[in-house]
């Protein structure tokens, strides 16, 4: 169990920056980008249109 706990922190300390990145990325592609599945949440979480380019 240590083992896995000093390999998360490891892990998140090397990349940590780049999976912050990566999930702004993501987010600022979904927002921009229409529903294409039948599956989609209703209702827009708030705070996210300031990440809207249109």
């Amino acid at each position: 169990m240590y083992n896995l706990k000093l390999f998360v922190k490891s892990f998140l300390k090397k990349y940590g920056a780049v999976l912050a990145s990566c999930a702004f990325a993501f987010v600022s592609i979904s927002a921009n980008s229409p529903c294409t599945f039948p599956f989609y949440e209703p209702e827009e979480p708030e705070g996210l249109d300031k990440f809207k380019k249109i």
